[in-house]
């Protein structure tokens, strides 16, 4: 609605950040709110309240910073050009049957080892949080006689075919014919890293993963395939973390991550090859952190009571080290990251828009 807002000569006076509404119901409905004061376009001070505090800013948006009047669209590909291309993960389609608990996978192993290579670590977001261990077949075309020569195998494949003959998408049930693969197939075989789509609001630091070839990332997660550690440090920045809050709307007060969204449209200052390699130092030095503490889960870890104090300060370096890549001064807010990423984000929006071919007039034509 905001874009409207302001072709109508109308703004923001004050508005409250998000917070949860309650009432004295027997039964409080789930329900997230904010505030807004609108009014005519006028010379008079704005105003933004967060947890009970009162702040006077130079303008407030459509996502309640202190910033100028941006709109943030969905896009396909990266605003920063040079950025990998992020993918939601691998959807099966298969009602389950390509998916493998740990000790139907333990069984299959037990009576046919060379089976191994059809199967893959599977991974969604709550696996991934929760450290839940669970594998999928990922048999290729050119394998799948062969694959069908174990009987469970071959059950599996039956079992995924039948299931997309009874869906009512013609497009599932044309998939029937290739029970081996997923619908959508989005895995490659290289590094990658696992953003999951909804996080805990509570935590500081949304939980991202980096993975080695061997795990196919489920559709519950954002995928980014041939990633470097450099990227896993920066998407784990508080910088990023901020600006994921803000456009990329929320689950109740959770965090919600979509690549369309959030991700293709995050500014990013050009980063040289130093830079790059201190950012990989940094983020190594969370996943060793995050290895030394190996019987915690990540929920564990990330929870904000429990965050063991070495996995704190290593995030703690990232977060400075990333800021100082945007500004010579120290953020003392999110507030103040954002109101920086929205104007950069401008300034690109508006570059982009002039490097466009101009349209030709008519007389141009002639």
């Amino acid at each position: 609605m905001f874009p409207y807002f302001t072709t109508a000569g109308v703004e923001i006076g004050f508005g409250h950040s998000s917070f949860k509404w309650a009432n004295n119901a027997r039964q409080n409905a789930g329900v997230t709110v904010i505030v807004l004061g609108m009014r005519r376009v006028q010379k008079k001070s704005k105003f933004l309240f967060t947890d009970g505090i009162r702040k006077q800013v130079s303008n407030l948006n459509g996502y309640l910073s202190d910033a100028p009047d941006v709109f943030v669209r969905r896009r396909t590909t990266p605003i920063t050009t040079w950025l990998p291309r992020m993918t939601l993960g691998s959807m099966p389609k298969d009602g389950g049957h390509l998916i493998l608990e740990a000790d139907e996978r333990q069984k299959l192993l037990a009576n046919d080892h060379a089976s191994r290579r059809w199967i893959k670590r599977y991974t969604g977001a709550a696996d991934f949080i929760n450290d839940t261990e669970r594998f999928c077949f990922w048999i290729p075309d050119s394998d799948v006689e062969q694959a069908r020569l174990n009987k469970l195998i071959a059950q599996h494949l039956d079992a995924v075919s039948n299931w997309r003959l009874k869906s009512s998408a013609q497009s599932t049930r044309d998939y029937a014919q290739f029970p081996n693969r997923f619908k959508q197939m989005a895995y490659k075989n290289t590094d990658s890293i696992i953003v999951p789509r909804v996080s805990a609001e509570r935590r500081q630091y949304i939980p991202i993963g980096y993975l080695g070839p061997e795990t196919v990332i489920a559709d519950s997660a954002n995928a980014v395939y041939d990633a470097k550690p450099w990227l896993f440090g920066l998407l784990t920045s508080k910088m990023h973390i901020a600006w994921a809050g803000a456009v990329g709307g929320k689950l109740k007060t959770d965090y919600r991550y979509g690549a369309y969204l959030v991700y293709n449209n995050f500014p990013v200052p050009e980063l040289s090859d130093p830079q790059k390699q201190r950012l990989t130092e940094l983020a190594l030095r969370v996943l060793d952190v995050r290895e030394y503490h190996c019987d915690k889960t990540l929920a564990q870890l990330y929870d904000p009571d429990l965050m063991p104090e070495n996995l704190r300060q290593a995030h703690h370096e990232i977060d400075m080290y990333v800021d100082s890549l945007y500004s010579k001064r120290a953020y003392e807010t999110d507030e103040e990251r954002l109101s920086d990423l929205f104007a950069m984000y401008e300034d690109m929006v508006a570059a982009e828009e002039a490097a466009k071919p101009k349209k030709k007039t008519r007389k141009q034509k002639k």
